[in-house]
């Protein structure tokens, strides 16, 4: 027999994670919507050539990427970087700068692993228009921020520079586009692969000892900027530019109340090619090594993608991996459940008003179901007590005549009778704010 499963790396949401899903949600776009920033959806589908303009080559192997009847190659998107890049620099005519997000699933080949799927959610934020470092403040607290919002009361950001790093290789010695990419790209692999494996990739990249070594070294410097810039000194231009642009983020990280959060860390790089300044991480320092957010600037993407090129920084996160973070926390024990109501018909007779009392309670916000089975009053309460109700309410002859209802507490068996009024200025609250 054939058994219908998702296929590997894909997976189905259940009610109960939906609902957690739903909660965080709506508790990271408080923060965003109070930073300004505006929700969009860029397009699913891209060519796949829009996939691969900046990200490389290298990243084709994780594009879900096919040809359509028409014999054009697409690909599923694998960021929201790229597809929100597009939009601006060939659809948007908004003042600057421009301040975006999205909260979506995306799609990658790659292995799957605890937390990790190939269809999975990120929620994104993006702002165009602006070279100045306060922009990419204000992207790290937007997101240290809506982190605590959702309860990682120990979240922290690593912070680096992509430009500081490249400083560093100039100071090692001279190369080429290619070459420098891939010495960046295995230089992100840190936090992943042993130190012995670091050292041979370098090598096999074309360094030599002294220069792994050096390398290795500027890159396990964390601290504060005055240590980190103490350590390196001013060897050429673009250590002495990044290092003063860092120090412009600090500050005002530091009047955004969130310097306190924050760490330079030159181990930090960021995989993919199109990153060319400030990029950053944010972990959970109560789970170790656990990834919750990243990001960085990216000043020549959408150059790339329309006539409109805007200097540009942003972040994004995984939802099931901060879901992972949440669980480890316990915060979703603690949530207050919403009240859910569950009108109880005695006979037909009483049906039609039954019904219009559930109705009102859902005009005032409050969730509200009847029988929709031809159940026995016995039946239909059993039903409210194993479904998750929080509270009933039973509709007969002498409800409707008096207008009174007994509302009944299922957790605590406590019963009240109340008008309709009294039910919804009882029960509303919580819906509408809990």
């Amino acid at each position: 027999m054939t058994e219908y499963t998702p296929p590997r790396g894909m997976k189905d949401i259940d009610v109960e994670e939906m609902e957690k899903r739903m909660w965080v949600y709506d508790k990271i776009e408080t923060v965003l919507r109070s930073y300004g920033f505006k929700r969009v959806e860029p397009s699913f589908v891209e060519h796949l050539e829009t996939l691969t303009a900046k990200s490389g080559q290298a990243i084709t192997a994780e594009i879900y990427h096919f040809k359509d009847k028409s014999g054009r190659d697409l690909g599923l998107r694998f960021d929201l970087t790229v597809g929100i890049a597009r939009m601006v620099a060939n659809n948007f005519a908004y003042p600057e700068p421009l301040k975006l997000y999205a909260i979506s699933p995306m799609w990658r080949y790659d292995e799957p692993q605890a937390g990790r799927y190939r269809c999975f959610w990120q929620w994104d934020v993006e702002e165009f228009g602006s070279e100045e470092p306060y922009s990419d403040a204000e992207v790290i607290a937007v997101s240290l921020d809506a982190m605590k919002k959702v309860g990682l009361s120990g979240i922290r950001a690593r912070i680096s520079s992509r430009k500081l790093i490249d400083g560093i290789l100039e100071s090692i010695g001279t190369f080429d586009e290619t070459k420098r990419l891939e010495i960046l790209r295995i230089l992100d692999k840190s936090q992943k692969v042993s130190h012995e494996e670091l050292i041979s990739m370098l090598k096999t990249a074309g360094l030599k000892n002294e220069d792994v070594e050096k390398l290795l070294g500027s890159a396990r410097l964390r601290g504060s900027v005055d240590f980190v810039s103490s350590a390196l000194g001013k060897s050429n231009a673009k250590i002495e530019e990044a290092l003063t642009e860092i120090q412009i983020v600090w500050d005002e990280l530091s009047s955004l109340g969130v310097s306190s959060m924050c760490e330079l860390d030159l181990g930090i790089v960021r995989g993919l090619d199109y990153y060319d300044g400030i990029v950053f991480e944010g972990f959970e320092q109560s789970l170790g090594s656990l990834s919750i957010f990243g990001g960085g600037r990216y000043n020549k993407l959408t150059g790339i993608y329309g006539k409109r090129a805007l200097p540009a920084t942003g972040a994004a996160g995984g939802v099931e991996r901060l879901l992972i973070a949440l669980e480890r926390k316990g915060v979703f024990r603690n949530l207050p459940k919403p009240n859910r109501v569950f009108i109880a018909i005695v006979s037909d007779e009483v049906r039609s008003h039954a019904i219009a009392l559930c109705q009102s309670l859902r005009n005032a916000e409050i969730v509200a179901e009847y029988p929709i089975k031809k159940w026995s009053l016995r039946r239909q309460l059993e039903y409210a007590d194993v479904a998750g109700f929080t509270h009933t309410v039973i509709v007969g002859k002498k409800e409707v005549q008096t207008g009174l209802y007994a509302l009944k507490e299922l957790k605590s068996g406590n019963q009240v009778e109340l008008s309709l009024e009294q039910i919804i200025n009882k029960l509303a609250p919580v819906a509408q704010h809990g």
